[in-house]
């Protein structure tokens, strides 16, 4: 293919899990790409590694739909940038990664109708990936000289489910089925009709099955075994319905943001000229920024001394017997473990409550896996068999536990663990 003879180029990543080495996308990455050329509907397809890839006026990656989180979401009535703040808290009982690791991309409210399946109201889609594979897939397609203009799940390859027909994709044995506007899964084909594909069709009442990529041809010979029509498509994918899709690229990533902008060919075209006005403005915003600061620092000093002096009254004013106030906060934790001492009650971060709390805790975890205790200012180091604690299932367990107990568990990177009372 000559250069820049493609007039769109559509390029599927390898699922993360299939990535060799520490998971990594790299130039060498072999990825299936389809070609649609200019001033015709035909289409080529193939493989080839990333750097090889052939040139097109627009470029779209489409991930795993392993690797994409799609749902749709009644959400609050707020701004764009309001939403997608709130989207982490939204979505936090659905996920399993941390939120600050994710990269959060809705459907534009003006667009959304979005029902994840043929019967459910409208909502809005929200696409979810580790910020990390999206950092690392657009920084691989800058190196090589590619410009991405969207990123989207590869569920978005073929049409909705609409009017008893469903769409999916077979290509180099697997293959993905849309059950929803914003709905799908994934499956292997085996050399019989997929369970999950026979299990959609009694589910949504489906009576025609259209079928793209390459593979295509194979499930024509189960329709009898389906009970339903099957139609091999003549294009590899549907580039309406990929339109149509929640693009990854927003925020921090869209086209001109920070990680979305970025590329050899537009760094060459930087000059002192294009900056000049710029570097005008940002001087004038830091000149700003540092006097407000400024201004700033001054009055929370002032509101500092002020709630000082306040907290040092009230505590002459409980303990008048003190006579040096060095620090309030302190000398009143020391003052109320003395007192709770003298009436025989114990405090939270007492080695005899933190070692039953720890007892209590420990019961879901192996038989002998602890090796040691140590207690230190009201904290409770817990000292693991070597092996025993390196399990994230156990620690996210402890974790769960802990907190239900009312106490922090933080695990250090030597493997043993610090516990301590809440807001201790």
């Amino acid at each position: 293919m000559k250069e820049k003879s493609a007039q769109r180029l559509l390029v599927f990543l390898p699922a993360r899990r299939a990535l060799p080495g520490k998971g990594q996308l790299a130039s060498s990455t072999v990825v299936q790409y389809v070609a649609v050329n200019a001033g015709d509907a035909t289409s080529e397809s193939g493989e080839t590694p990333v750097a090889l890839l052939p040139r097109a006026s627009a470029v779209d990656i489409l991930f795993d739909s392993a690797d994409v989180f799609v749902t749709a979401i009644e959400a609050p009535k707020l701004s764009e940038a309001k939403l997608r703040q709130a989207l982490p808290n939204l979505l936090e009982d659905r996920l399993l990664s941390e939120s600050s690791d994710l990269h959060y991309a809705f459907e534009p409210p003006a667009r959304a109708s979005g029902s994840t399946t043929l019967a459910t109201q409208p909502r809005i889609a929200v696409s979810v990936i580790d910020r990390g594979l999206l950092t690392r897939a657009l920084d691989v397609f800058n190196e090589t000289g590619i410009r991405v203009r969207g990123a989207y799940s590869e569920i978005y390859s073929v049409p909705a489910p609409a009017a008893g027909v469903l769409a999916l994709r077979v290509d180099r044995g697997r293959g993905i089925v849309r059950s929803g506007r914003h709905e799908g899964f994934a499956f292997d084909l085996d050399g019989g009709l997929p369970a999950p594909v026979a299990l959609a069709v009694r589910q949504l009442g489906v009576k025609r099955l259209w079928v793209f990529g390459r593979d295509a041809g194979k499930l024509q010979a189960f329709s009898r075994e389906a009970g339903v029509q099957i139609d091999v498509s003549q294009r590899d994918v549907d580039l309406s319905a990929i339109d149509t899709g929640v693009n990854l690229l927003q925020g921090p990533f869209a086209r001109g943001g920070w990680f979305g902008g970025l590329s050899v060919a537009g760094l060459q075209k930087v000059s002192m000229k294009t900056l000049k006005a710029p570097l005008i403005w940002t001087t004038v915003a830091v000149a700003t920024f540092v006097a407000g600061m400024n201004a700033y620092y001054f009055k929370l000093e002032s509101e500092s001394r002020d709630l000082r002096g306040q907290m040092e009254t009230a505590f002459r004013s409980a303990f008048p017997e003190a006579t040096a106030v060095v620090d309030p906060v302190l000398q009143t934790q020391r003052q109320l473990s003395g007192l709770r001492a003298r009436a025989g009650i114990a405090s939270a971060d007492d080695f005899s409550v933190l070692n039953a709390q720890l007892a209590q805790l420990l019961s879901t975890a192996p038989l002998g896996s602890v090796a040691g205790l140590e207690f230190r200012e009201g904290s409770l180091k817990v000292k693991f068999k070597p092996g025993t604690a390196d399990n994230p299932g156990l620690q996210n367990a402890l974790r769960a536990q802990a907190i239900q107990q009312g106490l922090n568990l933080r695990f250090d990177s030597d493997g043993s663990a610090r516990l301590t009372p809440s807001g201790g």
